[in-house]
């Protein structure tokens, strides 16, 4: 129930989306079901390619369709990551979706966004860019959360065959993530070894 009203919230935001005019991409929760891990969530967060002075023409326009900023300041830096952070009570419900727009400004968001893949998301009314599998791998190891540690590991299960062995190992080597991915790997495939592209 959680997934599908962050579903239905994400649907009517779309064209807002749409309208800045800007590169987005779907990561988080949601983004798990394009690659065929379906996980609840409420939240929903999205990649997108705007600095902080295009902040307020974000808020103007998700403002338009009800949503509001969680923070005042509405952006809140977290490391080197900016993200806008705003909610949205859909009709009939009591509690709020929350919307995390993470600022691409690094190297890897940039990258990300570029790699981005259009795909069917269920719940939404037309296809929308969504992180490259192999790169929601390394967001996921560069939260470090264990439930994002968890994610990680099953997308590689879900999508071995499927990973730019070359792209995510040079990716893992230059984000110093070589311990995060070996301990994510030993969980997805227990007793496997690492392959050399991605032992870093």
């Amino acid at each position: 129930m959680a997934s599908e009203t962050a579903r239905a919230a994400l649907n009517k935001v779309v064209g807002a989306l749409n309208s800045i005019g800007a590169p987005f991409a779907l990561i988080g929760g949601l983004a798990l079901a394009v690659w065929s891990y379906p996980r609840a969530t409420r939240d929903v967060d999205v990649l997108i390619g705007v600095d902080e002075l295009q902040v307020q023409s974000i808020i103007d326009e998700m403002v338009k369709i009800g949503c509001r900023p969680k923070h005042t300041p509405a952006i809140n830096f977290v490391g080197q990551h900016s993200f806008l952070h705003l909610l949205y009570t859909p009709p009939g419900e009591f509690y709020d979706v929350q919307f995390d727009l993470l600022l691409a400004t690094t190297p890897l968001e940039k990258t990300a966004l570029e790699r981005s893949v259009i795909r069917d998301v269920p719940g939404v009314s037309r296809p929308i860019y969504v992180l490259n599998c192999d790169d929601l791998i390394l967001f996921k190891l560069l939260s470090g959360r264990l439930i994002d540690l968890a994610d990680a590991a099953m997308l590689l299960r879900e999508n071995r065959d499927s990973i730019d062995l070359e792209y995510t190992g040079s990716a893992i080597e230059r984000l110093d993530l070589v311990a995060a991915f070996s301990s994510t790997w030993r969980e997805a495939f227990p007793g496997e070894p690492i392959p050399a592209e991605l032992a870093g």
